[in-house]
């Protein structure tokens, strides 16, 4: 694949990703009846089972296979599937207790912590308005917390594991649909174990009808294929272009937290206005130089 082809690949499989992610609270939010744990461990073995066929169709299982045989390469996958699965777990906690409007802001602060990431691991330039944005964007996490009374955990949780893991799946050079269905069939066997030994009675396996059994599958679609499509679109792009596209997510999420109804105080209000303050700065200033290097 040539250098063109392969930016226009990526921007498109990144932009249906963001789409796709930004609409996930109103998913997870149709069937209030199970816990973030069971909804996490359906998650993962739903989203494995779309992932093996997507490998069989393409072709794919035995560089699946050849993962498993190189310790190098697990060693990178290991701590990539934890972060992918916390942030999971955190994510569907947050749509359960009415905080998709702290999730969006954790999703909204992740770009400059990626682009952190890229300057300090790739050795992306970094200039002063990068630290003007950071520091609105701080700003803005402060001003939550003393609303709060306490550390925004869901924010800055998301922000950060999700920023590791982009920075993790940058360094990989193994096929990117093989790298996301590794990290997602690691943890499977343990998430199946769990339901079967410890939630086969109420609130879990013993409250399954087809129709909820239906929405718990068709989170294997909802949860692997925006992955693969990310992991596609990183793999082609470069961190900036990913974290400025990535603001799409939580823009959407913060329209889905409208749809749910969730209050939205004073505080939370200014605290979004200073980091889309950061946000503007970073990307009209990234999209200037970018402007800049192309002449």
């Amino acid at each position: 694949m040539n250098d063109r082809r392969a930016v226009r690949t990526g921007f498109v499989c990144i932009i249906i990703c963001y789409i796709l992610w930004g609409f996930q609270p109103l998913y997870w939010h149709l069937d209030g009846t199970f816990d973030s744990m069971f909804l996490m461990a359906s998650r993962s073995i739903s989203a494995s089972l779309f992932c093996l066929l997507l490998l069989t169709a393409q072709g794919k299982l035995e560089q699946f296979r050849a993962v498993f045989r190189d310790r190098k390469v697990l060693v990178r996958e290991i701590p990539a599937a934890a972060l992918l699965f916390g942030d999971w777990f955190v994510f569907i906690w947050g749509v359960q207790h009415a905080q998709v409007l702290e999730c969006s802001v954790g999703y909204y602060i992740q770009p400059l912590v990626v682009f952190a990431f890229g300057a300090l691991v790739f050795h992306e330039k970094c200039r002063a308005y990068h630290f003007a944005a950071l520091a609105l964007m701080i700003a803005g996490i402060v001003i939550s917390a003393a609303a709060l009374g306490a550390l925004p955990w869901v924010t800055v949780s998301l922000a950060v594991m999700f920023a590791v893991y982009a920075a993790i799946k940058k360094s990989l050079t193994i096929d990117s649909i093989v790298s996301t269905s590794v990290e997602i069939l690691l943890a499977a066997p343990f998430m199946l174990a769990y339901l079967l030994i410890f939630r086969r009675g109420p609130g879990g396996l013993a409250e399954l009808t087809p129709l909820r059994a239906l929405f718990l599958l068709g989170g294997g679609i909802v949860t692997g294929l925006p992955m693969l499509l990310y992991s596609v679109g990183v793999r082609r792009l470069k961190l900036m272009t990913v974290s400025i596209g990535q603001y799409i997510s939580p823009t959407l999420g913060v329209v889905c937290s409208l749809i749910l109804r969730e209050s939205i105080t004073r505080e939370k209000l200014w605290s979004l206005a200073f980091i889309w303050a950061g946000i503007l700065i970073y990307a009209g200033f990234t999209l200037r130089d970018q402007k800049r290097s192309s002449q």
